[in-house]
């Protein structure tokens, strides 16, 4: 009977992968760019979310503020964010558009439309080398060079896809051009959206994203930048390799609450924790 040969760690074998993209984006890095593109970021949140949204804006604030960003929150219809919720997000930055928007978390093809619908709004408005990024409420920032490498690259997709062994782009956090978003807005256009999902499985917003790209033959770039709660419980908490590997953490788990702690015990002075603590309970 042949002895099965041991499994090689998931770490080992994207050993190379892992190489190649610090070596891309250190170069990425050291170009120097005279135009810089404004980050057109899109969220879409509700009500009971708002806690998560906001802590995820307080850090862009804190830790990406030297970009040129503008924000679009769209609104579940279903769990709209109260006026005083949406009063505390333009008060900390100014110039949100908070816009009432029908439910888009991301499964099946009704809400992948609706997200869509959403890319198109805000793509119209954008230059084409513009970035519209896709930000979920329960991902926080804790440096900004993901955005700094996504501003030099000539890629049309920017994701993570090491949480996934790079076969997609990973949701929670990704960057198109604006000029890309327009392409696929013109192929879900003159194409079915429903056969071009019936691809993929499972019919999920990322997945389906990833999809497009490749579809019309788009450059993507998977790398490393979103941190997962498993990978802050090994290395125990942000530490200066995971600041220096990563650029954000994504709470992909049911109880969110460690989201806010998170945050709060690694990234926030003692001076900030109070007000922060208040505003988030805002109801």
């Amino acid at each position: 009977m042949r002895k099965s040969l041991p499994s090689i760690p998931i770490r080992a074998k994207q050993f190379p992968n892992f190489i190649k993209n610090i070596f891309i984006r250190t170069i990425l890095l050291l170009q120097n760019t005279h135009s810089q593109p404004t980050f057109h970021l899109c969220y879409f949140s509700c009500n009971s979310y708002f806690k998560y949204l906001y802590c995820s804006l307080h850090s862009l604030l804190k830790f990406s503020s030297n970009h040129n960003f503008k924000i679009y929150v769209f609104n579940d219809n279903e769990q709209p964010l109260s006026d005083a919720q949406i009063l505390s997000i333009q008060s900390l930055i100014p110039g949100t558009k908070v816009i009432p928007w029908p439910k888009s978390m991301g499964w099946g093809a009704n809400q992948i439309k609706t997200i869509w619908q959403a890319y198109e709004k805000v793509a119209e408005h954008a230059l084409d080398n513009d970035i519209v990024a896709r930000v979920d409420s329960d991902v926080f920032f804790f440096n900004d060079i993901i955005f700094r490498a996504v501003a030099k690259s000539d890629a049309d997709l920017i994701g993570d896809g090491h949480y996934v062994n790079f076969e997609y782009t990973q949701g929670g956090c990704y960057f198109f051009r604006a000029d890309a978003i327009k392409k696929i807005v013109k192929l879900l256009a003159t194409e079915n959206i429903e056969s071009l999902l019936g691809e993929i499985e499972p019919i999920v917003e990322d997945i389906a994203a990833h999809h497009f790209a490749r579809h019309l033959k788009l450059k993507i770039w998977l790398t490393w930048f979103m941190m997962f709660p498993d990978e802050l419980r090994n290395a125990g908490g942000i530490t200066k390799w995971m600041n220096w590997k990563f650029s954000c953490l994504h709470f992909v788990m049911k109880n969110k609450k460690a989201m806010l702690t998170t945050y709060q015990n690694e990234l926030l002075q003692i001076q900030e924790i109070d007000s922060f603590s208040k505003i988030i309970d805002t109801e």
